[in-house]
């Protein structure tokens, strides 16, 4: 990448060059950390030993209580755990929906009818599950050639980045190529559409996806345990609700 740009390949295997996106001014940078002196980095040394060795006795005083680990199946709301708080989005607060002392992925979180964020809203980020929930309009989710066009319905997307695993946030005033609103990875540049297709950058494909399931009462059921690769057909991958 000589010059910013990179060789992007879209639908139907033709190469074309896309410019690297460029930051709006005043962005904001990574800050270096403050250094510290070094009986200020032997004291944090010291405190760090201290909690590892709370936190290995919390450990095990877990494991011999038997509680939840990561691979049992979770069934829990995610939806008292975040607010929309965007334009076209709808806010939602169950607080005493979840259990206490569940995180993480791997098993099935429910979420109520009247959180679900209207069509073409910006993408929701669930924090509980690790991924955003989109409501793509039909043939969005699609850009100059990248990606193939599906009907208007819910995704859910992995917020790992395919590259090396950061977190991607969703930056809804990035502008890059007449759109403002992308996907953009802060470690190594990677852009994707909001339906997760890589418009630019290093990652080897679009985001992954998880499976969703509209049920009879019009709740959704995320299986964040069911993860599928990101392709070029995930705008397709929709599921249809409403």
């Amino acid at each position: 990448m000589a010059n910013g740009n990179t060789e992007q390949t879209g639908e139907g295997g033709q190469q074309r060059r896309v410019p690297a996106p460029a930051e709006p001014s005043g962005g904001s940078r990574p800050q270096r950390a403050p250094h510290l002196r070094a009986e200020s980095r032997a004291g944090v040394v010291q405190a760090g030993e201290g909690a590892r060795a709370m936190v290995t006795q919390a450990q095990r005083r877990r494991a011999r209580q038997g509680q939840v680990t990561r691979r049992q199946l979770l069934r829990v709301s995610f939806w008292g755990f975040f607010t929309f708080g965007l334009t076209g989005g709808r806010g939602a607060s169950l607080p005493n929906c979840a259990p206490r002392g569940v995180t993480g992925v791997g098993g099935r979180i429910t979420g109520g009818a009247g959180a679900v964020p209207d069509v073409g809203a910006d993408p929701a980020p669930i924090q509980i599950g690790k991924f955003y929930l989109a409501h793509l309009r039909a043939g969005d989710g699609t850009h100059a050639g990248f990606g193939l066009e599906g009907d208007q319905g819910l995704l859910a997307l992995w917020w790992k980045c395919p590259h090396l695993g950061c977190t991607i946030p969703w930056r809804p005033g990035f502008p890059f190529e007449g759109v403002t609103g992308w996907f953009r990875c802060p470690c190594h540049g990677s852009t994707y559409t909001r339906g997760g297709i890589r418009v630019f950058g290093p990652a080897p494909r679009p985001m992954d996806t998880m499976e969703i399931t509209v049920n009879s009462d019009g709740s959704l059921t995320v299986n964040t345990g069911n993860i599928k690769k990101g392709g070029e057909d995930n705008p397709q991958r929709t599921t249809s609700y409403g």
